[in-house]
């Protein structure tokens, strides 16, 4: 099972997919991204840390109200972090995917073959709109995969529903990287 959250910015995809990784008590494999607190770079770390603002994470730049993607920083962190993920995460946390990728191929194709596995993804994905004509066009679609949409009236309980189905898909047994107990 793939979910991929979508909406307009700020309506609230990465705080919705932070409390249904919450609500389900794993610690997640995959990658998050962010604004370093300067506010000029993107950052992005392994989800099961803490944010890493360093250069060494930074795969997008400000600068004239511009912000341009760096496909190689994409090739070289992407896909190291999701395989690393796979030898313990039962979730892989896929936040956010867009346009910024294009052009790192080796960052598309370990998201691609991530997403054929059996691993469940939850993921934010920009709108269709801004899709359209990129790496992500058929992203969504993949066997498995869910597109549920954020707005202002169900932002409040989809970390729940999602929740539920989620741990549904995680199956029973024992999750590594259970809360307390980080890889």
């Amino acid at each position: 099972m793939h979910v991929f959250l979508t909406g307009p910015r700020g309506v609230g995809k990465s705080t919705a997919l932070d409390r249904t990784v919450e609500l389900l008590g794993v610690w997640p494999g995959g990658f998050r991204t962010g604004f370093a607190p300067d506010r000029t770079r993107l950052c992005l770390w392994p989800a099961w840390e803490r944010p890493d603002w360093s250069e060494a994470c930074t795969v997008a730049r400000l600068a004239d109200g511009r912000l341009t993607g760096d496909p190689a920083a994409f090739d070289r962190l992407g896909p190291a972090i999701l395989r690393e993920s796979l030898s313990w995460a039962r979730l892989l946390v896929l936040d956010e995917l867009g346009w910024l990728e294009a052009g790192a191929p080796a960052f598309q194709g370990a998201v691609r073959a991530f997403l054929a596995g059996p691993v469940p993804v939850l993921g934010v994905v920009k709108p269709p709109h801004e899709r359209r004509g990129t790496w992500l066009e058929g992203l969504v679609d993949t066997p498995g995969g869910t597109l549920v949409e954020v707005d202002l009236d169900n932002r409040s309980n989809l970390p729940a529903f999602l929740a539920t189905r989620l741990r549904a898909a995680l199956g029973p047994g024992e999750i590594t990287g259970e809360l307390g107990n980080e890889p």
